[in-house]
């Protein structure tokens, strides 16, 4: 089979490597179909973040199942699935607690398309082991189509639990939506408009991505406006790894307000605390727990309540190494089911 490899800084290629084969009975071989790009791999390949180079990359996808080991029972041959970026076990206390991230059988992010704990391959090479299948795994839906759901691996899914804890706390507010990354901003108006907000603004200096906002039902502008934004707001969303954006999309929440941020900082970035200590507010970060929430997210794709047409774009996998250099904001690249039609 072959893998997509980040070989260094601009430079993604086709390696030829053994197919793989179950060597466990908890484990599943799947064959990516639909995979996407999470907004950390732009970063990765133009050599934005400091993870290295030379290993498979790609950590979001819908997949089919080509064989399973003798104890899996909630998966099968031909079924299509979505895989989640990171590895759990399902069954030690973080997994139980729906924190699989935490996981301790297989502890520190470890996770598909980075070398950041362990190397597990990636999900746009053409085959994948998932070694706790059932515990991992979720069948698409009838009526779901792959592209649609290839990023509920990941971003689709942190933008899903980034506006589910603001409007939890504030049903029905008006939320903002602070932007610098490819999708996970425009992820994040979508879900807040299907969660019921009254309102979404969205912030980005891209004038593209802005166009999609306002296609999906956003009033938009290009920066964060001071005079009529601050304290405004009782949920706002970070999709930024911009510590100056985190912090005006912090000033702007309202007093009791809540922020989820679902960019990566990978240095410490000052907050403005006092502010914050003055108005009671709550932030949350850290890497979100995708796949106790794939379920849901998966049935608002089958609602039709989401829309993820309008920000991805769909190409064949055999253009993987040009299409992933190219800045598109959600390129999806798909290949042939071997088992399905």
């Amino acid at each position: 089979m072959r893998a997509l490899w980040f070989e260094d800084v601009g430079q993604l290629i086709w390696r030829e490597v053994e197919d793989l084969v179950v060597t466990h009975p908890l484990e599943a071989i799947v064959r990516p179909v639909a995979s996407t790009t999470c907004d950390l791999d732009r970063a990765i390949v133009h050599g934005l973040v400091p993870l290295g180079n030379g290993f498979p990359i790609g950590h979001e996808c819908v997949a089919e199942v080509l064989e399973v080991g003798a104890a899996v029972h909630r998966v099968a041959v031909g079924d299509l699935v979505v895989v989640p970026w990171h590895i759990s076990c399902g069954v030690c206390p973080p997994c139980r607690n729906a924190l699989p991230t935490a996981c301790t059988t297989v502890p520190g992010l470890q996770g598909y398309g980075a070398s950041i704990a362990g190397d597990w391959g990636g999900l746009f090479s053409e085959q994948a082991r998932v070694p706790y299948a059932d515990a991992m795994l979720t069948r698409l839906p009838p009526g779901v189509e792959p592209a649609a759901a290839a990023a509920v691996s990941d971003n689709l899914t942190d933008a899903f639990v980034c506006v589910t804890r603001g409007l939890s706390r504030h049903p029905g507010a008006r939320v903002l939506v602070v932007s610098s990354l490819p999708s996970l901003g425009l992820f994040a108006v979508d879900q807040a408009l299907a969660a019921g907000a009254r309102s979404v603004d969205y912030v980005d200096r891209s004038g593209r991505r802005r166009e999609v906002a306002r296609a999906l039902g956003a009033d938009v502008g290009a920066e964060v406006d001071a005079g009529t934004q601050h304290l405004q707001y009782p949920v706002v969303i970070g999709a930024t790894s911009d510590g100056g954006l985190l912090r005006e999309a912090v000033l702007c929440l309202a007093p009791g307000g809540h922020l989820s941020n679902a960019g990566m900082f990978f240095a410490d970035t000052p907050l403005p605390l006092w502010e914050m200590y003055q108005r009671d507010v709550t932030v949350s970060v850290g890497a979100v727990s995708v796949t106790p929430h794939v379920p849901a997210v998966l049935d608002l794709l089958r609602s039709g309540r989401l829309r993820p047409e309008l920000v991805i774009s769909v190409h064949d996998s055999e253009k993987a190494p040009e299409v992933l250099l190219d800045r598109a904001m959600k390129p999806v690249l798909v290949r042939q089911q071997l088992i399905g039609s």
